[in-house]
């Protein structure tokens, strides 16, 4: 079964015009046959993997399923019956964002009762509500740049963007 990671790696080899498999494995130090496993998700990446080939592929796909794996960000899920009707995925993502802020508000009433006095369905928000906030922010890293893909903005654009946020920012 391919993971994530491997299945960015076999898309983003398929988009890279400039490079050849061989001058990839060649500046990620891995053979070809090495490269050719991770693609196909039979063999595992580590982050020092990863990050070499997102460097060596500077590809923004590949570059954001490699940091999820990295630092353990959620994945916004696609639905592969939405996938390409930009219309029909903005709506899903509108009714998740819909279903979260449900959860916010339940998770800021349930945080300022006394931890005592909670009920078993508020400490079970307060629990979940963590994964619901880091899935909200990957759902709309994920929005914005197939949003900026549509609109025809290079994904490296989109990455000096980001990498500036995340220099200002920490």
């Amino acid at each position: 079964m391919k993971n994530k990671f491997a299945e960015q790696l076999s898309l983003a080899l398929g988009r890279d015009k400039t490079q050849t498999q061989q001058q990839i494995a060649d500046g990620t130090h891995v053979s070809p046959g090495q490269l050719s496993r991770l693609k196909s998700g039979s063999r595992s990446t580590d982050s020092q993997i990863r990050k070499s080939l997102a460097n060596v592929i500077n590809d923004f796909w590949l570059n954001y399923s490699g940091a999820r794996e990295n630092f353990g960000v959620l994945s916004f899920q696609n639905d592969r019956q939405l996938q390409g009707d930009m219309f029909s995925a903005l709506m899903k993502q509108k009714k998740e964002q819909c279903q979260r802020e449900r959860i916010e508000a339940e998770f800021e009433e349930a945080i300022t009762v006394k931890p005592r006095d909670r009920t078993p369905a508020q400490q079970l928000v307060i629990e979940r509500y963590p994964r619901e906030y880091a899935e909200e922010i990957s759902a709309e890293i994920t929005d914005l740049a197939k949003k900026a893909e549509y609109a025809g903005i290079p994904m490296d654009k989109l990455q000096e963007v980001i990498d500036k946020v995340n220099q200002e920012n920490g």
